[in-house]
């Protein structure tokens, strides 16, 4: 129960954040002029958020969001969302790859997951990782994928690139919804995401099935 509870807490942040902002509009102008004439400082600052987000899997950045796309717009903010979780979700895998394996490998042996992570058809790995990205948060795909010796950086990559920007948008525009009331918008990207996130889910469980 507790586990359920931990996992929704960044949804219920997220949802909580736009209530707020929506409610109380000074906040928002007041950051609005403050980022105001240093855009690529505030751009900077909330990729480097999201990317440590991914390394230090503990935080959720998901509350941000939507004071994001109150500030920077929802687009900008995408955009931005889709250059932060990519860049962290390569870091993670950088350090799980290069210090995470070789230290494990001295307690435990990894050539089960090498080896399930190969019976996956190289034709299909890519999707794979991209439907891994559309159900599980991008930190703990991360750094499993990281553990396998078979995923090349670049492949992993991409499919990082392509996986994370549905939702990136999704998150922005969500935001933008919510808080200037949007309801046709809210409920149009609720439920494609939901279409997304489950037919993802379906497609892994057919792909673990056959393999």
């Amino acid at each position: 129960m507790m586990q359920t509870i931990a996992k929704l807490l960044p949804a219920i942040g997220f949802v909580l954040v736009c209530t707020l902002l929506l409610l109380f509009t000074e906040p928002v102008a007041y950051m609005k002029t403050l980022v105001s004439g240093m855009n690529a400082v505030s751009y900077i600052s909330y990729v480097l958020m999201l990317t440590l987000a991914i390394v230090l899997m503990p935080l959720t950045v998901m509350p941000l969001i939507p004071v994001a796309s109150a500030v920077m717009g929802p687009f900008a903010t995408a955009l931005l969302s889709i250059v932060g979780w990519t860049l962290g979700g390569v870091l993670a895998f950088l350090i799980a790859r290069y210090v995470g394996r070789p230290a494990l490998e001295r307690f435990v042996n990894l050539g089960t997951l090498d080896e399930l992570t190969a019976r996956i058809p190289q034709n299909s790995r890519f999707m794979v990782i991209v439907l891994l990205r559309l159900t599980l948060p991008v930190d703990i795909v991360s750094y499993a994928i990281g553990f396998t010796s078979s995923v090349s950086l670049l492949e992993y990559t991409l499919a990082t690139l392509v996986g994370v920007t549905w939702f990136s948008f999704a998150f922005a525009y969500l935001g933008d919804a919510l808080l200037t009331g949007n309801k046709p918008l809210l409920i149009e990207l609720t439920g494609a995401s939901l279409l997304i996130f489950f037919g993802a889910w379906l497609w892994l469980r057919r792909t673990h099935r056959r393999n």
